[in-house]
């Protein structure tokens, strides 16, 4: 005698009808910047797309070993007088690419409400102590809508622009930030995609302490808070051109038994 057999479609399905869903359809107001250190294949596209240099020549590959060697990494700067008192440090920063684009990951999206959420008082509020689990841990955020482009990898969150893939070049963003040994001043060109860029995921929860309404607040601030890296100059910042919770069906009531 055998049991009943589950797949996971089965298993997907029955999440499926206790999970609460929010579509969330955004463009970005402002240019959204990678924060991901390039490794080969993204010094190689810096190489050809900023630089205008051809692969697979001499320059080309000059250009990569001597990001690789001589830039990328912190040294010394000497002011005047001299006197040497900060360091730099020099990176290459991407987006995650895919072959159909740059895409935002699942765990950014998450990352993000939850900060905002955070912000908002709503995980530590009366009553909704351990929501901050439902939507960590319980929580599946996938891409929706022209943000899916390759249904075996819905964590991938394409960007568009309407016709295809949004655009994306480099920007020279400079700072400088405190450290246990003393200021450094940061320089790195960092890969933006374009104002206007769209974006779209659903969110899948388990309404139980995090209400929709909670929800709804939590996306209204995320878009204060912005996506990406470099917020604190004003990258990143979207705004949502479509929210729609879908709720899970209510059980049906059990028939009374005469």
């Amino acid at each position: 005698m055998h049991g009943k057999i589950y797949t996971q479609d089965d298993l997907d399905a029955l999440m499926e009808k206790t999970r609460a869903k929010a579509i969330v359809e955004c463009e970005f107001l402002r240019e959204c910047a990678g924060g991901v250190p390039a490794g080969e294949k993204g010094l190689a596209a810096f190489v050809e797309h900023h630089l205008g240099l051809v692969p697979d020549t001499p320059d080309f590959e000059d250009a990569i070993k001597r990001i690789e060697k001589e830039e990328i990494g912190e040294r010394e700067t000497t002011e005047e007088g001299g006197e040497v008192d900060t360091s730099s440090v020099y990176q290459v920063n991407i987006i995650r690419h895919s072959e159909h684009g740059a895409y935002l990951a699942d765990h950014q999206i998450k990352a993000l409400l939850k900060q905002s959420a955070s912000r908002m008082g709503i995980f530590s509020a009366k009553g909704k102590i351990g929501s901050k689990g439902d939507l960590a841990e319980m929580g599946t955020v996938l891409a929706y809508g022209d943000s899916l482009q390759d249904p075996t990898r819905p964590w991938e969150i394409h960007l568009r622009n309407g016709d295809g893939a949004a655009s994306t070049r480099y920007q020279e963003i400079s700072g400088s930030v405190n450290s246990p040994k003393g200021k450094k001043s940061i320089l790195h060109h960092t890969e933006v995609a374009a104002e206007g860029s769209r974006f779209s995921f659903a969110l899948l929860w388990p309404e139980t302490k995090l209400k929709s309404d909670d929800l709804v607040a939590t996306i209204a601030a995320a878009t204060q808070i912005g996506l990406g890296s470099c917020l604190s100059l004003g990258y990143g910042r979207f705004r949502v051109n479509n929210l729609e919770i879908i709720k899970p069906p209510k059980p049906k009531p059990k028939a009374i038994k005469e």
